[in-house]
């Protein structure tokens, strides 16, 4: 007779597992809104789990991100207005619109990376990368068409 494969752990599940943290309610939800949010800050995803669990500490959730962060599960980007977490860590870049401050993943940048790498090994030794790039994004780079906009008559 063949054991049958157990199904596998949602990602929440997987996440708290590697951070060796217990396995909690207010966990689970604090790793849920991690993975499901782009780039969350430690406000943003506290105030989304405290709709469900009314008496969580915001320590509790700082706690979480501070030993995901430690254990290399997410990393911390410090910006000016505050620091976001990203549970992407395979190289890629962050594009950050300048107008409402979302931050979407560029995947393809692997050819950008490695001439990055390439031309700083000699005189620099590389311990993280990070590469930000700053503009807008396609919401707010098309202006909003109003279908009841009309050109005055001349």
């Amino acid at each position: 007779m063949r054991a049958e494969a157990a199904p596998p752990a949602p990602q929440e599940v997987a996440l708290l597992r590697k951070a060796g943290l217990r396995l909690t309610p207010q966990r689970l939800a604090i790793a849920r809104e991690i993975l499901s949010r782009s780039h969350p800050t430690v406000g943003e995803v506290f105030e989304a789990v405290r709709r469900q669990f009314p008496t969580i500490g915001l320590a509790t959730v700082y706690a979480t991100f501070n030993i995901m962060a430690e254990r290399g599960l997410v990393r911390a980007l410090p910006f000016a207005d505050a620091v976001r977490y990203d549970a992407n860590l395979s190289p890629h870049a962050n594009l950050v619109c300048t107008r409402c401050g979302r931050i979407t993943d560029f995947d393809r940048c692997d050819d950008v990376l490695a001439i990055l790498r390439e031309r700083t090994a000699a005189t620099f030794r590389l311990q993280e990368e990070r590469i930000d790039l700053y503009g807008l994004c396609r919401a707010c780079r098309e202006p909003a068409r109003s279908p009841t906009a009309r050109t005055s008559p001349g």
